[in-house]
């Protein structure tokens, strides 16, 4: 499987990848009634969450300039869209923004980071 995120084509090893799509519906129960009489609408439209999970390893200065680049991608100032390619879904490749990154790792793998990209779909 091949995965990159903007220009960014080295990710390491995706161990997982978990796409979640909410209609985000509008609901209004009504009171002394069962769920079956609440009011639905689906007026707020669609949005799609990706989330990956990895393993990066490689040279001291190769982790320095991964973590580095893993950070930057939430720096408070996202003004275009980066493409995430995937080859599992049909599309292949979709327009997000970078909503959290989180990175660790553990004594014993210092050429080993383990992380988390969770990114949103949109324009």
């Amino acid at each position: 499987m091949t995965y990159s995120l903007g220009a960014y084509t080295d990710i390491g090893v995706v161990i997982s990848e978990e796409h979640s799509k909410d209609s985000g519906l509008f609901q209004m129960p009504m009171p002394g009634s069962n769920s079956s009489a609440a009011f639905l609408l689906d007026i707020f439209g669609a949005s799609k969450t990706i989330t990956i999970s990895g393993k990066y390893s490689g040279t001291a200065g190769n982790i320095q300039t991964f973590i580095t680049w893993l950070e930057g991608l939430v720096n408070g100032n996202q003004t275009t869209t980066k493409v995430f390619h995937t080859d599992k879904a049909s599309s292949g490749d979709y327009n997000v923004y970078v909503m959290s990154v989180s990175w660790k790792s553990e004594e014993g793998a210092p050429l080993l980071v383990e992380y988390t990209i969770q990114m949103m779909e949109g324009a």
